[in-house]
């Protein structure tokens, strides 16, 4: 029996271990399997994996890049005109020391007279260069500023000795206006103002420079400069003119010389300000505050458009003499402007899941970017019609693409994925109302100035003789009233 058992253990041992065996084998061939398919996978998926998500990577990058704001959108933002800067007669030959030759002989004076013939001989080289340096002519004009106003000062608060050897005879041609004309007076309040202008415009043409040179923080700062100078001009300078209510009138003067046009050019500059500090904040990498920028774009439309309803209303006349690029690309960016609050609208309202407000929105941002159809008022102007605007065709070409690819993909995607409702109108507590108008110009005014002496010698007393008045009648009743308040003691 025992034996038996043994012969049948040492029969059934081998059964079993063939059993274990080929278990263990076959677990060995699968363990093989997977590893010569792991294996196998190496070479050719590892690199198709890495390639895959650097592919998804890239494409998820190329998509945002693609769907977020344009270059275009920042180009066509900033796009402003760059001004004309007023130009001093060539072919005038006035001097402060000959006409001041009788009068002038204090040395202080004498030295006042020289400096100001020195600096505005500047000013006018400055102005009539080939290639003007707006840097130069701000420079030359706040040199000259301080020297007329100090002359016109001492002329007014002794009128009675306010006498000239020659005419001064002032000859500037406006640098806003279309036509080449030279507008001539004899007011030293003339050469005054229009030598402001220099500098409020040279401050305008830095600043659409430094635009064009990608550096908005700084162009934003000298639009700011820019509207300073015409607010100190149109609130302060130009009304105590009173000459021209007398015998000057606005259409004799180069039109930067008129209050409206001058409060309007302040509207304007800040407005230009402002698309500065848009593209400031455009330029920054990472996603935008769309909600103010939606904000701050209608209120560049609105202020824009005050521009042109201003000098409409209240200075007809004088628009009619205005370069028309200057309203035709005002026009074309109250458009535009009105356009990119609603594309920066519903870019916010899409961040905020409101999907079917945001495709309502940016449809709508689509039709304003449209070119304008006569009669219709919607829409920016045609730029293909008008050489100031061409050179801003392809750029609203890549604008128009983007927004109807963006659109595009919105669309997809709430077909797809959220199921909004796109209502035909966005409700009104979704959509912006007013616009935001943000930062302050900056303050301007003439540096304070001390009257120098004018010396009457005693054989030309009484106004007899060949010496005749400096100013226009105008300048010396002004100047008597002004003595008369220097000596009750008020300012002047």
């Amino acid at each position: 029996m025992a034996t038996s058992l043994r012969k049948q253990d040492r029969n059934t041992v081998p059964s079993v271990a063939s059993r274990l065996e080929l278990v263990l084998l076959q677990l060995l061939m699968l363990w093989q399997d997977c590893l010569l398919a792991i294996i196998l996978e190496i070479p050719s998926v590892a690199p198709e994996t890495n390639n895959s998500k650097k592919k998804t990577s890239r494409n998820m990058s190329d998509d945002e890049e693609n769907l977020g704001h344009p270059d275009s959108c920042i180009r066509l933002a900033s796009a402003v005109h760059r001004f004309k800067v007023p130009i001093i007669d060539p072919d005038q030959r006035l001097s402060f020391v000959k006409s001041f030759k009788t009068t002038g002989t204090h040395p202080k004076t004498k030295t006042l007279m020289l400096k100001a013939d020195e600096a505005r001989k500047k000013v006018a080289s400055a102005l009539e260069a080939q290639k003007v340096s707006h840097e130069r002519v701000l420079a030359d004009s706040k040199r000259y500023l301080p020297f007329i106003h100090q002359i016109l000062l001492s002329c007014k608060v002794q009128p009675e000795v306010a006498r000239l050897d020659e005419r001064l005879q002032f000859s500037w041609v406006s640098g806003l206006e279309t036509e080449r004309n030279f507008y001539q007076s004899e007011a030293l309040m003339f050469d005054l103002v229009m030598s402001m202008v220099c500098e409020g415009l040279g401050n305008a043409g830095l600043a659409t420079e430094a635009s064009i040179g990608g550096d908005f923080a700084a162009a934003s700062r000298y639009y700011k400069a820019a509207a300073g100078v015409f607010h100190f001009l149109a609130h302060t300078q130009l009304p105590t003119w009173s000459a021209k209510g007398s015998n000057v009138s606005e259409e004799s003067l180069p039109v930067e010389c008129s209050v409206h046009v001058a409060e309007a050019m302040e509207k304007l500059f800040m407005a230009n300000a402002q698309q500065m500090a848009v593209a400031t904040v455009l330029i920054k990498p990472g996603v935008p505050n769309y909600g103010l920028l939606g904000k701050l774009c209608l209120g560049i439309s609105d202020e824009l458009d005050k521009f042109t309803t201003k000098l409409r209303k209240e200075a007809f006349k004088l628009m009619t003499r205005v370069d028309k690029d200057i309203f035709a690309l005002i026009n074309f960016q109250v458009a535009l402007q009105k356009s990119l609050s609603l594309y920066f609208q519903a870019r916010a309202l899409w961040e905020k899941a409101d999907y079917g407000n945001a495709i309502s929105l940016l449809s709508q941002a689509t039709v304003e970017l449209k070119t304008e159809k006569s009669g219709q008022g919607q829409g920016v102007p045609d730029v293909t019609q008008n050489k100031a605007l061409k050179p801003l065709k392809d750029e609203l070409t890549d604008l128009r693409n983007h927004y109807n690819k963006l659109l595009h993909s919105w669309e997809k995607d709430n077909s797809t994925v959220y199921f909004e409702s796109v209502p035909q109108q966005v409700p009104v507590d979704k959509r912006l109302q007013d616009g935001l108008v943000m930062g302050k110009m900056e303050p301007y005014s003439l540096a304070e100035v001390e009257p120098v002496l004018l010396i009457l010698p005693d054989d030309t007393g009484g106004g007899g003789g060949s010496s005749r008045p400096a100013m226009e009648r105008s300048d010396s009743d002004i100047a008597r009233d002004l003595q008369k308040r220097l000596n009750d003691g008020l300012d002047i």
